[in-house]
């Protein structure tokens, strides 16, 4: 595969096919679901942790009387593709295989910057679009963690939920006018 979007694109649809298959599964056995809400305190406000003060999302939450109870959903394989690096604009890209919810991203930059560039593209990619419907998959990320700084690279351990392509590519974006020379996609350190 030589082209980026395309490659992220096809890790995506590999995800949210075996997400919606188990969805439908579930309604199909009766259970009434909530698809990806954000995780809320007892005001209905959006729970704000770590340093960086992210938010995050469930997958999804089945509804059990007056109340609902949040739950998980990991997939059953993962797609299986040749690492692939890209060049543009001054940042390079290595996409290694990756799950599109548990994802290593690993870049280059000065910290603070890098942080900041994060913190700025998360919020956008946590919320939901306007158009969607709460009764489909929201299209949102759900959670990123505080970046572990080694020299002049940011770690941070990403579940992209069912956010579109588009936004994980003005995350690459962002990250270039932040400062970033070199961006790598993967597996999270077991």
């Amino acid at each position: 595969m030589t082209d980026l979007a395309e490659l992220l694109a096809s890790v995506r649809t590999h995800y949210v096919d075996m997400f919606e298959a188990a969805l439908a599964e579930l309604r199909e056995k009766g259970h009434t679901l909530i698809i990806e809400p954000p995780v809320v305190d007892e005001a209905g406000e959006l729970v704000r942790e770590g340093e960086m003060n992210f938010g995050a999302r469930y997958d999804l939450a089945m509804v059990e009387g007056e109340g609902a109870t949040p739950s998980m959903f990991s997939p059953s394989r993962m797609l299986n593709f040749q690492p692939e690096a890209f060049h543009g604009a001054g940042l390079d890209i290595m996409v290694a295989p990756f799950q599109w919810d548990n994802v290593r991203i690993a870049i280059e930059g000065e910290p603070r910057a890098i942080a900041a560039a994060l913190a700025e593209w998360f919020d956008g990619a946590l919320a939901a679009p306007d158009d969607v419907r709460e009764d489909e998959i929201q299209r949102a990320a759900h959670f990123l963690s505080d970046p572990v700084v080694e020299g002049l690279t940011s770690l941070v351990q990403a579940d992209l939920g069912t956010v579109d392509v588009h936004i994980v590519m003005a995350l690459f974006d962002v990250l270039r006018l932040a400062g970033a020379s070199r961006v790598e996609l993967g597996l999270p350190d077991s």
